[in-house]
C-alpha cells in the first residue's frame, strides 16, 4: 500500500481513507493545515494508518487526492477495483446486506452445532462415555466442517500475505484434531462460530431499528405526464420526473418544486413541530409531510439516494468502523497471540508435558473473547442507541462523548422547539388585549398552522368566547383574510398587510425590535387599521435545565451556549437555565472560533446543534451532535451523532450509553483475561486438559458476550 490510496469507505462527502503516508504524525498534520478551507471535518488514525474526512461541496476527491500527489510529491493511486462509482453499488462502496437467506441458514447450522455439543456433555459428563476424538471420528469430521467459515477467512489472508488471529487459529485447530484433540477443537469451533452470529445479529437489529424510522410506507404516487396525472408505483419513477403531492400525503422523493406551494412539515429532518412554506424553486425531502397545499416536484433523488436513506447508510457505515476500544482490542489479541506462543513452549519447557503445553496453547492463542470485548460492547451500544432514536455513525464517537469535558449548545431549534408561544401583546388602537386576541382566534379557528393554534389556545386560555362561525381564507406563506361585520380582518406578516395597500409604516421600529430579537410578527388589521401585534417566541424544549444538570452532576466540567441571540437576549437564557459560558451575537465562524478556544482549554469538546449555520462550529467539535436527524442536510454530513427525537434528554442518555459501553468494554477485558490467566496456571500445574481449555472458552466467551448483550437490550442503558 506504499504508493497507494485505499477508499475504505464513502458515505456523502464523508470519505475514510487507508495509506502509509497516513501512518506518520508529521504527515497527517500537513494534510491537516493543507486542507483546512476544504475539510469540513477531520480525523486520523495513526494505528490503522487511515484518515476519515467531509470536504465541501465544491470540490471533487480526485481533486483532493491530486492535492495530496503535489504536497509529498509522490506518485499515489487509486486502485481500479476501488475506483468511486456514481451508484455507489459495488462491493467496495456499498455494505454487504442483511441475506435473510444465509441468516436463516447459519441459524440452522448453529442449532445442529448445539444439538452435537450437547451430546458431547451429557455423553462425557453425565453418562461418563468416552468421545472418539480422531481425525476421522465423528467430532473430527464435524469439527472439520463447522469450521470451514473460518477456515475460509483465513484463505483470504494467506492469499493476501497476511498472517492475522484467524490464520493462527485455524493452524491452531487442525493440530488439534490431527493430534486427537478434536473435542477441544470443536469447542473452540462451536464459540466462534456462536460469536460470528451474534456479532451480525446485533448489526441487522441496528439496521432493522434505523429503517424503521425512515420507513416511507408509500406505495402509489403521482406522477404528471403530458399535463395529465398518473398513478404509478414508486419503484417505476425516475429521475426527472414531476411528482404531485397533496394535503396530507408524504412526500416521496428528494427533489425541487416546479409548480405550486405548500406548508410542509420537516419535523424528520429539521425536527420543528412548525412547517415551512415551500414555493417553485424550493427543495423538498422524501419522508417529509405535505400538510396543506398541492405542489409538482421534479425528482433529483429517489430510493437509496434520498437524503434520509443516506443518512441510514452512514450510520450502517459505523458498524464496519472500528472504534478506538476495538483498535485497542486487535492489538492486545495480537500480542496475545506472542504471549500465547511464549508461554506454550515454556509451559512445554517446564512441564514436559505435551498435553498441558497444547491446552496453553488453546487458552491463548484462541483470544476471541479480547477481539469480542470491545467489538460486541461497541456494537451493543450503537444498537441501542438507534433503539432510542440515537443514530451513532461510529463507535469512536460513542466512546468519545463519555471522555468529554465541554458540552456546546446551540440555542435556536436545538434547545428551543418549533413550538410558538406568545411572549408579547402590542396594541395600536383604543382595544383591550382580550378584544386583539378574540379577533386573531376567530379568523384563525379553523386554521391547523401552530401559530393559529397557540393563539386560539391563549383565548381559550383567557376565557373568551370565540366565534366559530367566522369564514377565513388561509393564505399559505402569509396568513389568513376573513370578513367581520362587513369589515376585512388581516391577521399576518408584514407582506400580508404589504398585499392588501395596509401601511406598517407608522410602526416599523416596534416591529423592527421583535424581529431583531428573533421573534416571530403576527399583525392585526381591521380594514386599514392595524389593531396590534402578537409576538411569538419559540418553546424551549421541555427537560433543558434538567439536561444541563444532569450533564454536570455526571461530571461534565464546562457547559457553554453558542447562539446567533443578542447579548441581552442570550445572557438572559443562559443565566436561567445555568450555563457556564455565553458566545453570544456569534456568526457561523464564531462559533467556530469558540470551540477552537474551549478545545485549548479542556479535554474533548462536544457541539450540539441543529442548522447550516452550527455545521461550521460541528465540524470542528471533537463529537459533533445534530438535532432531529441533523436539522438539516449540511448538519447531518458533519455529525457524528443525529438524535431523532430532539429530546434533551436524549443527550443524557447518549452521555451514560457512552459511559456504560466503556464499562461494559472493561468488564469484558477482566472477563476475559482473567480466565485466560487461571487457564494458564491450570495447564503449567498439570490441571487443565485441552477439553478444559475448551470448556473455559466456553466460560468465558459467552460471559462476554452475555455481559454485552446487556448494551443491546438495556432501554435504560
Amino acid at each position: 500500500m506504499k504508493n497507494e490510496i485505499v477508499i475504505k469507505s464513502i458515505a456523502n462527502n464523508r470519505v475514510r481513507l487507508k495509506s502509509d503516508i497516513f501512518a506518520l504524525n508529521s504527515n497527517l498534520e500537513k494534510i491537516e493545515k493543507e486542507f483546512e478551507e476544504i475539510f469540513t471535518s477531520f480525523r486520523k488514525n495513526i494505528s490503522c494508518k487511515s484518515i476519515i474526512f467531509t470536504y465541501s461541496l465544491n470540490v471533487t476527491l480526485d481533486e483532493i487526492i491530486d492535492k495530496m500527489n503535489n504536497i509529498f510529491n509522490i506518485s499515489l493511486s487509486i486502485p481500479a477495483s476501488n475506483a468511486l462509482c456514481e451508484n455507489q453499488s459495488c462491493n467496495n462502496c456499498n455494505i454487504k446486506k442483511h441475506d435473510e437467506k444465509s441468516w436463516k441458514r447459519k441459524v440452522f447450522e448453529f442449532v445442529l452445532l448445539s444439538g452435537y455439543a450437547t451430546y458431547i456433555f451429557i455423553s462425557e459428563n453425565i453418562l461418563g462415555l468416552t468421545i472418539a476424538a480422531t481425525p476421522l471420528s465423528l467430532v473430527g469430521i464435524v469439527s472439520i466442517v463447522a469450521a470451514i467459515p473460518l477456515l475460509k477467512e483465513s484463505y483470504e489472508d494467506i492469499k493476501q500475505k497476511k498472517f492475522t488471529l484467524h490464520t493462527f487459529m485455524s493452524g491452531t485447530l487442525i493440530l488439534a484434531i490431527l493430534f486427537g484433540e478434536a473435542t477441544a477443537a470443536f469447542e473452540i469451533i462451536y464459540i466462534l462460530r456462536g460469536g460470528m452470529l451474534l456479532e451480525e445479529y446485533i448489526a441487522n437489529k441496528s439496521r432493522e431499528e434505523i429503517q424503521g424510522l425512515v420507513e416511507l410506507d408509500i406505495k402509489k404516487v403521482y406522477v404528471l405526464v403530458d399535463g395529465v396525472e398518473i398513478e404509478t408505483n414508486v419503484e417505476d419513477i425516475k429521475h426527472g420526473d414531476i411528482v404531485v403531492s397533496r394535503s396530507g400525503e408524504k412526500i416521496p422523493v428528494d427533489g425541487v418544486i416546479q409548480e405550486g406551494s405548500a406548508e410542509i412539515n420537516e419535523a424528520l429532518i429539521n425536527g420543528r413541530s412548525e412547517p415551512d412554506f415551500k414555493e417553485v424553486g424550493s427543495e423538498v425531502f422524501a419522508g417529509t409531510v405535505c400538510e396543506r397545499g398541492r405542489i409538482y416536484i421534479k425528482v433529483t433523488a429517489l430510493g437509496y439516494d434520498t437524503y434520509i436513506s443516506r443518512t441510514m447508510r452512514e450510520v450502517e457505515f459505523s458498524l464496519l468502523q472500528k472504534s478506538p476500544s476495538e483498535v485497542e482490542a486487535d492489538r492486545l489479541a495480537n500480542k496475545l497471540l506472542k504471549l500465547g506462543t511464549l508461554l506454550t513452549v515454556g509451559t512445554l519447557f517446564l512441564t514436559g508435558s505435551f498435553t498441558a503445553a497444547f491446552s496453553t496453547m488453546i487458552v491463548m492463542s484462541c483470544p476471541c473473547a479480547t477481539v469480542l470485548a470491545a467489538s460486541t460492547a461497541i456494537s451493543g451500544g450503537i444498537s441501542n442507541g438507534a433503539k432510542q432514536g440515537i443514530l451513532i455513525k461510529g463507535g469512536e464517537a460513542l466512546e468519545l462523548v463519555g471522555k468529554s469535558e465541554v458540552f456546546c449548545f446551540d440555542k435556536t431549534g436545538t434547545l428551543t422547539t418549533g413550538k410558538p408561544i406568545i411572549s408579547d401583546i402590542l396594541l395600536f388602537s383604543d382595544i383591550s388585549e382580550d378584544e386583539l386576541i378574540s379577533y386573531a382566534a376567530m379568523a384563525e379557528y379553523r386554521n391547523s398552522h401552530p401559530i393559529a393554534t397557540s393563539i386560539v389556545k391563549n383565548a381559550k386560555d383567557r376565557g373568551i368566547d370565540i366565534n366559530q362561525d367566522v369564514l377565513s381564507e388561509i393564505i399559505p406563506g402569509f396568513g389568513v383574510k376573513s370578513k367581520i361585520d362587513g369589515k376585512r380582518l388581516l391577521i399576518g406578516n408584514k407582506a400580508l398587510l404589504s398585499k392588501y395597500k395596509v401601511s406598517t409604516k407608522e410602526y416599523k421600529n416596534e416591529i423592527s425590535t421583535h424581529l431583531n430579537n428573533g421573534k416571530t410578527v403576527v399583525l392585526v388589521a381591521l380594514d386599514e387599521k392595524i389593531l396590534g401585534f402578537l409576538s411569538f417566541t419559540h418553546e424551549v424544549r421541555p427537560g433543558t435545565k434538567e439536561m444541563i444538570e444532569n450533564l454536570r452532576d455526571r461530571g461534565v466540567k464546562h457547559i457553554a451556549l453558542l447562539t446567533g441571540d443578542e447579548v441581552k437576549v442570550a445572557n438572559s437564557f443562559a443565566l436561567d437555565f445555568g450555563f457556564d459560558s455565553v458566545f453570544a451575537n456569534q456568526s457561523p465562524e464564531g462559533k467556530a472560533d469558540a470551540i477552537k478556544e474551549l478545545k485549548r482549554k479542556y479535554e474533548k469538546v462536544v457541539m450540539v446543534g441543529d442548522g447550516v449555520n452550527d455545521t461550521f462550529a460541528m465540524s470542528k467539535a471533537d463529537v459533533a451532535i445534530s438535532f432531529a436527524a441533523g436539522g438539516s442536510e449540511a448538519a447531518i454530513a458533519v455529525s457524528d451523532i443525529a438524535i431523532t427525537h430532539s429530546h434533551p434528554e436524549d443527550v443524557v442518555n447518549l452521555y451514560d450509553l457512552s459511559k456504560k459501553s466503556l464499562n461494559v468494554v472493561n468488564q469484558n477485558y477482566y472477563i476475559g483475561t482473567g480466565t485466560n490467566l487461571i487457564g494458564v496456571a491450570l495447564s503449567a500445574v498439570g490441571r487443565l486438559t485441552p477439553v478444559g481449555a475448551g470448556l473455559i472458552h466456553i466460560g468465558h466467551t459467552v460471559g462476554i458476550m452475555a455481559n454485552s448483550s446487556r448494551l443491546a437490550i438495556d432501554n435504560n442503558s
